[in-house]
């Protein structure tokens, strides 16, 4: 069987077919390139247009309530440790106990307090106990001799018919009886007067001893602290150790231990820059938002800008101004700690020519700008009257809807005019 042999292409044929691969691929790259070429920067480039041109100083703070029913360690306590804080973002009732202090010293004083009144109260019993056996035993004794004198006055009727003698010793007799019975008549008359003052000098003791006792009482109470109010619980900051006070934590009389805020008026503070805090007054508006909260935009005010900036922490050579915004309106969902943002609004124009700060370059000294125009940048001076952060107020040098550039064209696609010199 005859297999058919294919001839081999010429070079010539090859050739051909590569120069006209070449040639096409040429044509789509031309055709593209004059495409593209119209816009070589239409990516980067930013247009013209009216618009309000407003100038904001925009800050961010701590959200905290306006008023708030600070507890602190009771001015009658030395200094205590704590062993009980109720968890922080609780919500309290009046009367709920919010912190348990602990003081070894006091308790042991409260501790003696208590039983020196049941030892003052047992020694005052005893000798109560003392001084009825001591009138109990002169009124026996009382009884004895005004019986013996009674029984011998009986008996003289039946002397009449003995001698002289013996009835005269009996009248002795009587008359002794009388005479030691009035002398214990005496005793316990001074016996009364002996014993109330030893019953108010064991009154007195026992007096002082509860006196005491309900001093420390009182001073044992004020380790438990209770809610004056209803509301949240925000922990304070321990002054000695720069953090949130916590359990085991000892503090000392009026440290505050944690504040119960009134969320029905809130307020942003914050610390600014000395040149931004300048820009601000008090009573001027603001928009806060809190992203937390579900980035709701409320209105606020100023109601604080310190006069004087200090350093953002000792030694530290940064000074910041203190300012506070009220917020007008209160919202559920706003709680002390969150971060909210400011934005306070300075300076407003209508109607503005407003670029992005990028489209500003400088030659020579002066502000230029890059209008395209026709594949071509042509540089151009502008004059501008304000400016913020970002942006600036065209004052002269561009027209609405042109085209600026962003950032600074390659010199191949510059076109220089004659007012301005090429560098």
């Amino acid at each position: 069987m005859n297999i058919p042999q294919h001839k081999p292409y010429s070079l010539s044929v090859i050739t051909r077919l590569f120069v006209w691969i070449i040639f096409s691929l040429l044509l789509l790259l031309t055709h593209f390139g004059c495409k593209s070429s119209d816009q070589p920067y239409s990516k980067i480039t930013f247009t013209t247009t009216i618009s309000d041109f407003i100038i904001t100083v925009d800050a961010e703070g701590i959200l905290e309530a306006k008023k708030n029913r600070v507890i602190v360690v009771p001015p009658s306590l030395r200094y205590s440790d704590i062993t009980y804080l109720i968890p922080e973002g609780s919500e309290i009732k009046k009367g709920d106990v919010l912190v348990i202090f602990h003081d070894d010293q006091l308790e042991k004083e409260y501790k003696n307090a208590k039983d020196d009144l049941e030892i003052a109260k047992a020694q005052a019993k005893q000798k109560e106990t003392q001084l009825k056996v001591e009138r109990s035993l002169l009124e026996s004794q009382l009884r004895i001799y005004e019986a013996s004198a009674a029984t011998a006055m009986l008996q003289l009727p039946k002397l009449e018919f003995i001698a002289p003698t013996k009835k005269e010793i009996k009248r002795l007799e009587i008359q002794k009886f009388e005479m030691q019975a009035e002398k214990i008549r005496q005793k316990l008359a001074a016996l009364e007067n002996i014993q109330n003052e030893e019953r108010e000098f064991m009154e007195i003791k026992v007096k002082q001893a509860e006196s005491k006792l309900k001093r420390y009482q009182f001073l044992m109470d004020q380790l438990v602290l209770k809610s004056p109010i209803d509301g949240i619980v925000i922990y304070a900051m321990n002054r000695l150790t720069g953090e949130k006070v916590q359990v085991g934590d000892v503090l000392y009389r009026g440290f505050e231990v944690m504040k119960i805020p009134d969320l029905s008026v809130m307020q942003v503070n914050m610390q600014i820059i000395e040149t931004e805090a300048q820009k601000l007054k008090q009573g001027q508006r603001a928009v806060v938002t809190v992203s937390s909260a579900g980035d709701f935009r409320l209105p606020g005010k100023v109601s604080l800008v310190d006069k004087v900036a200090k350093p953002i922490k000792r030694g530290s050579k940064v000074k910041k101004v203190n300012v506070i915004v009220e917020i007008d309106s209160t919202y559920v969902e706003l709680m002390p700690g969150l971060t909210a943002e400011c934005s306070f609004i300075v300076e407003e124009f209508r109607d503005a020519l407003v670029i992005p700060k990028e489209c500003i370059f400088e030659n020579d000294s002066i502000k230029i700008v890059y209008v395209y125009k026709n594949g071509l940048f042509i540089p151009r001076p502008v004059e501008f009257s304000h400016q913020s952060t970002d942006f600036v107020a065209i004052q002269n040098g561009v027209t609405d809807g042109e085209k600026l550039a962003l950032r600074k064209p390659s010199s191949s696609f510059i076109k220089w005019p004659d007012s301005l010199n090429a560098p």
